[in-house]
């Protein structure tokens, strides 16, 4: 069984498992990684649908209803930023998201299965749940 935090799990974490499976893999363990790549999604797609309701729990909003955008030391809009109404609050209820572990019910692959000429270690690392 593979356990893996949700903070282990995003965009960036399905992109280097979909790398794998466009490369010429041993095929038993490109249809167990065929196989995990869906439950893992399900899990971000999910992860990502409760890290929005918590955004939107505690995004501080003006009198129309619209986030309010924070302001730099310069007094300009921070662009892509929101302001959150109790920062404690927000970050206690993402560090608990971010620390439920899953369980994954297939078994961890052995790297030596794959059969990669080469590797990222960047890419590695953001999947070495996976492996033996």
């Amino acid at each position: 069984m593979i356990k893996v935090k949700n903070s282990q799990l995003n965009n960036d974490t399905l992109s280097v498992l979909n790398q794998l499976i466009d490369l010429d893999i041993n095929a038993n363990a490109a249809f167990r990684l065929t196989r995990i790549i869906k439950d893992i999604s399900s899990i971000v797609e999910d992860k990502l649908k409760v890290e929005k309701k918590i955004m939107e729990r505690w995004v501080s909003r003006d009198e129309n209803g619209n986030p309010v955008i924070p302001k730099d030391e310069h007094g300009k809009d921070m662009i892509g930023s929101v302001s959150i109404s109790d920062m404690n609050a927000f970050s206690m209820e993402m560090t608990k998201l971010m620390n439920i572990e899953n369980d994954i019910h297939h078994e961890k692959l052995n790297f030596d299965d794959l059969n990669l000429p080469t590797a990222k270690i960047k890419d590695l690392i953001k999947i070495e749940f996976l492996f033996n």
